[in-house]
């Protein structure tokens, strides 16, 4: 079948002519028409001339075939300023937006509203395939504030959207008005009757609420594929399903109680009789009309029986309608309406699920079929048989997407028809579990379904954990993977649909019809096959009408193919703007009236996020379309999921990774466009953006492990920060750089009296009084004091005489970076020695020689050069370090220990020999596998912390750190914190993306830590960070300037894990001469 090939990143020259309008619908007044077609004009576009491509391409237009929505408020709002300037911030605010603003001065301070063009663009992007850009920005950190934005915006009559992760997909949680963006405080948590309830607020990410439940076996029942990136808000407000939940399990079945914030600002919380009895009486419109609402749907028995049918499969289409046929009382009508309600009915700020079983006996299997005919057939006889708990169908487009992915490998080579189920087999114990494997083999054998596993060595069940998770974080990471492989400049598009599962098969034969009719030649399918549930991801450029046409045609076809079996449009994704047309297609007139009732006796004034899930304009899911331009090379393939940012440390003050790449896209397409009106804008922008983009990016990499294609941000970021450099090679700026390099160990000979005289000034003045003049010093010298700063290291002296061993030749080349040859122990802290002094002391106790590289004192990796925008410095001197590693190891015979993790990523990164690099470790690796078992260690500490630099995590040197912390604490707290934001010496010159200064109006509060004991101690569990400095005595890590922002964000002190190790183990009497 035909392929789309992926081009080089490239901007074309092209001419377009004035851009037409396609929408016509009835509710577009012709004044809107007018005055958007009065705001189209030609482009000129500029030539990338390192492009290799010949495809001519056109700038997409920042918002692809934008019309007004005609929800979006007062009159005012559906014109635009056509001969003055256009207006930013707050100064492009009118009549009930400039109220609006004012009005909120008072209740949300200014550091959380955002009026400026990157924040509103970048924080009003969602991972679906529309943009609006919002007015206004609100951070919002609590229910109080959420409560009077509310009222101010119905006071004004100004519509609001609330957010929650961003990671939806259907275009709910965009917005051309008001958008209410929680911010990471939303954070309260309850686990009560031993695991079987949670409550939570919104600001959880879902994959963190599964990692509290974990000690007690249980989960929550929805399980996504954005399970590490979603927000409970989004979980509830999409009754979000996924690959293993099913039906039953879904948000709308497990949920036990919420807390509703309404359009007035009235709050109901199910879970209060008192709260519940004032809501009848102050509102008793919207109780009877519920009950009366009930009461009609089950008085049709055709409209109830419909209702029943179409929730028995996997359905978000419009409304919940089922709890009026589901539930008989008013407040369980009430309470399960707002789920899948997408903020269309009200706010959720607090949710109390039932929880489900998490059964640790399960075991998966590829199965790959020869046609898709047979893979539907398998579903649906494994369906009827009861005995899977998640099958998973990939057809071969998707299959080639992860074919080269390890533990995947047999996939390379089948055939074009071929099509996979990925099972999945559970039980409560191993004899349950292989009970369900048997049924299922024997199921898929007597149906006589031959596969391709059978021909080669039968249905294989894996209870292997890396084979396993290899396969589902495939599974899960279809959707970025396929969108990543796409030409260039061009949108993803994905749409997720379900019909009763003996349709599926001919469901899967009409999506591919529907692919070759309308030229979607890369478009695949694969989804949640138990439910008939099939996701359907295809890119296309939007640069002409005839493409919209096209777009349009496929979704007449689609829903009427959907429909036509008895499915639905939106199986878990959510209406959205998406299919919010074709709502009457699929429900009929009847039920779409109801949803209608609903929404106007929930919204009477249309204020809460207008025009999601139901609306009027019949061409609203052609409208506002996203355009994805060529901007940088390495986030060219980002089609903007939001699975990064969790991972991204300064998300909370400026900008997350996704962000990132979309103010990037923005100004380069403004840039490319080379108008006036596009060349002031992208000036406008600029202003803010170095800061917000560049200056307080952590640059660490961490994002690329969230991403399941790994794009690294960071190192956009680094290589933009380079240009800028190499802009001013002549600047005074670069000169020092240069300097800096030639004369490194001079340099950072003085690091340490410059550490030692701050001390002293620490000693003398007191920590308070040190604070409050560091606050006005810091940002003249661009670098801010904290209590925990380290003082001078001493220097390093000759290594120790090793114990003598029975084994010859143990040699190890010890290479002290930087850092540690500058930094040691804060201030407060009971130990004194250098990180190097307690690394030569374990190495001696072991029985190792230790080798110094020669001109240690001038080595360094490259790092402080390369992350501050000076490549070529950091190369020089990444190149010298090698070859002084070289001579010391004997060309990588002797194995090097780097203490500092950062550093040893760093090296094995860009040095070019292959020995010297396996020959690398880092401390916990190599204590590991080379130290332990030379050295006695005790259990010496009651508890501690451990924090994974994102380097080790990157390494995956995770369960070294653990085995470490395990042989010497009876209990050991894993901290959950993804990246520090300290970033070398970054979280000292930007202090707030560490949870630090004056603009982090709040530190982010992670995932809960697992706290993993002894069992002479008790069970494991789990607990908030913020709580380890009342639960640990210390902490420890593998980067000292990580430890500096980890011991001022808990309050204990955190140091290199070779303290713990020199503190816990004496050498081995067997080993050490008399």
């Amino acid at each position: 079948m035909k392929r789309l090939l992926r081009p080089s990143l490239s901007r074309a020259v092209s001419k377009r002519p004035i851009r037409r309008l396609h929408a016509t619908g009835s509710d577009l007044n012709k004044q809107q028409m007018a005055h958007a077609a009065a705001d189209a004009e030609p482009v000129q576009v500029v030539l990338n001339t390192t492009s290799t491509s010949t495809k001519p391409r056109v700038v997409p237009d920042f918002i692809i075939n934008h019309v007004a929505p005609t929800h979006s408020g007062s009159a005012w709002l559906q014109s635009k300023r056509l001969s003055e300037k256009e207006a930013y911030g707050e100064a492009s605010l009118e009549g009930g937006y400039k109220q609006f603003r004012e009005d909120i001065r008072n209740i949300v301070p200014d550091s959380r509203v955002f009026t400026d063009p990157v924040r509103t663009l970048a924080y009003g992007t969602d991972a679906s395939f529309y943009r609006l850009v919002p007015k206004i920005v609100v951070k919002v950190h609590d229910e109080a504030e959420m409560i009077k934005l509310v009222q101010y915006a119905a006071k004004n009559k100004t519509p609001v959207t609330f957010r929650a992760g961003g990671t939806s997909l259907s275009g709910q949680a965009i917005t051309d008005s008001i958008l209410l963006k929680l911010g990471h405080t939303w954070r309260y948590r309850k686990i009560w009757d031993d695991g079987k309830y949670i409550t939570v607020e919104p600001g959880w990410i879902l994959g963190q609420v599964n990692r509290m439940l974990a000690p007690y076996g249980r989960k929550l029942g929805p399980d996504p594929s954005s399970i590490d990136s979603c927000w409970i808000g989004g979980v509830v407000a999409n009754n979000s399903s996924g690959m293993c939940c099913g039906v039953a399990q879904n948000t709308y079945h497990t949920i036990k109680d919420l807390r509703i914030v309404f359009h007035d600002g009235t709050i109901l919380d199910t879970a209060d009789s008192v709260s519940w009895a004032s809501f009848q009486r102050t509102h008793k419109h919207i109780v009877d009309g519920v009950m009366q609402l009930a009461k009609q749907v089950k008085a049709d028995e055709e409209l109830s029986a419909l209702i029943r049918k179409k929730f028995s499969i996997k359905c978000t289409t419009g409304y919940s309608i089922n709890a009026l046929v589901d539930f008989d009382e008013p407040l369980e009508i009430i309470k399960h309406l707002m789920v899948g309600s997408e903020g269309t009915l009200g706010f959720v700020s607090r949710a109390t699920y039932n929880t489900v079983p998490d059964y640790k006996d399960k075991a998966s299997a590829f199965i790959v079929f020869p046609t898709v005919e047979d893979a539907s057939n398998a579903t649906w006889e494994l369906r009827k048989a009861k005995c899977t708990d998640a099958v998973e169908l990939m057809d071969r487009r998707s299959l080639r997407t992860c074919e080269n992915m390890e533990h995947l490998h047999f996939l390379r080579g089948i055939p074009d028809t071929a099509t996979a189920l990925l099972v999945e087999c559970r039980g409560s114990n191993a004899e349950e579990m292989q009970a369900r494997i048997n049924q299922a083999e024997k199921t898929i054998n007597d149906a006589g379904l031959l596969t391709y596993h059978v021909r080669l060595n039968g249905i294989n069940f894996s209870r292997d954990p890396a084979v396993c998770t290899a396969y589902w974080d495939a599974r899960k990471a279809l959707i970025p993977m396929v969108g990543a492989v796409r030409e260039a400049g061009t949108s993803v598009l994905l749409e997720d649909v379900a019909v009763p599962v003996q349709n599926l098969a001919k469901l899967c034969n009409g999506l591919e019809e529907m692919f070759n009719k309308f030229e979607y030649y890369d478009g695949s399918a694969f989804g949640h096959a138990l439910e008939g549930n099939l996701h359907l991801v295809f890119t296309q450029g939007f640069d002409t009408p005839e493409e919209v046409k096209r777009y349009e045609a496929m979704m007449d076809y689609l829903c009427k193919l959907v429909v036509s079996l008895e499915g639905s449009l939106k199986a878990e994704h959510g209406t959205g703007r998406n299919v919010a047309p074709y709502v009457e297609m699929e429900w009929g007139k009847k039920a779409t009236e109801v949803m209608w009732k609903l929404k106007n006796l929930f919204d009477p004034s249309d204020l809460l996020n207008p025009g999601v899930i139901l609306n009027k304009d019949p061409n609203v899911h052609t409208q506002n379309l996203k355009p994805l331009p060529v901007a940088h090379g390495i986030v060219d393939s980002c089609m903007e999921c939001g699975f990064c940012e969790s991972a991204c440390p300064s998300g909370h003050v400026t900008l997350t990774p996704r962000q990132r790449i979309v103010a990037t896209r923005e100004i380069s397409r403004l840039e490319a466009l080379n108008t006036a009106s596009s060349l002031d804008k992208a000036e406008e922008m600029r202003k803010s953006y170095e800061y917000l983009a560049l200056d307080s990016c952590a640059a660490d990499g961490m994002c690329a492990e969230k991403c399941p294609v790994n794009i690294n941000t960071g190192r956009m970021v680094k290589d933009l920060r380079a240009k800028s450099v190499e802009s001013n090679t002549d600047s005074y700026v670069n000169q020092l750089a240069t300097i800096a390099s030639k004369n490194f160990g001079l340099m950072m000979g003085g690091v340490p009296i410059v550490l030692n005289t701050v001390d002293l000034f620490h000693k003398l003045l007191g920590t308070k009084v040190m604070s409050l003049a560091s606050s006005f010093v810091g940002p003249l010298v661009g670098l801010h004091w904290n209590p925990y700063l380290a003082r001078g290291a001493s220097p390093i002296k000759a290594p120790p005489s090793a114990v003598q061993t029975n084994a010859q030749n143990k040699k190890v080349v010890y290479f002290a970076t930087c850092v540690s040859r500058t930094m040691g122990p804060a201030r407060g802290d009971f130990e004194e020695a250098s990180i190097h002094e307690k690394t030569m002391s374990v190495l001696a106790k072991a029985g190792y020689e230790v080798i110094l590289p020669k001109g240690l004192s001038n080595a360094c990796c490259g790092l402080i050069f390369d992350s501050r925008g000076y490549p070529k410095q950091g190369e020089e001197q990444g190149n010298n370090l090698e070859a002084l590693l070289l001579e010391a190891s004997e060309n990588g015979a002797i194995p090097i220990l780097c203490d500092t993790s950062p550093c040893l990523m760093r090296m094995k990164e860009t040095f070019q020999d292959a020995k010297l690099k396996s020959a690398m470790y880092d401390p916990t690796e190599f204590a590991a596998n080379y130290l332990m078992e030379h050295l006695v260690v005790a259990k010496r500490e009651k508890s501690i912390a451990i924090h994974v630099p994102c380097s080790s995590k990157k390494m995956k040197k995770d369960k070294y750190f653990e085995q470490i912390a395990r042989a010497c604490a009876m209990e050991v707290t894993m901290s959950p914190v993804p990246c520090c934001g300290m970033a070398g010496d970054r979280g000292l010159r930007f202090p707030e993306i560490s949870g630090g200064g004056v603009q982090s109006s709040v530190k982010v509060p992670p995932g809960a830590a697992m706290v993993i004991r002894d069992p002479a101690v008790g069970p494991n569990t789990t607990i908030a960070w913020d709580e380890v400095k009342d639960n640990c005595s210390e902490g420890f890590s593998t980067s000292r300037t990580c430890e500096i922002s980890l011991s001022n964000s808990t309050g204990s002190h955190f140091k290199s894990i070779m303290y713990l190790l020199d503190r816990c183990t004496i050498a081995k009497e067997s080993q050490a001469t008399a």
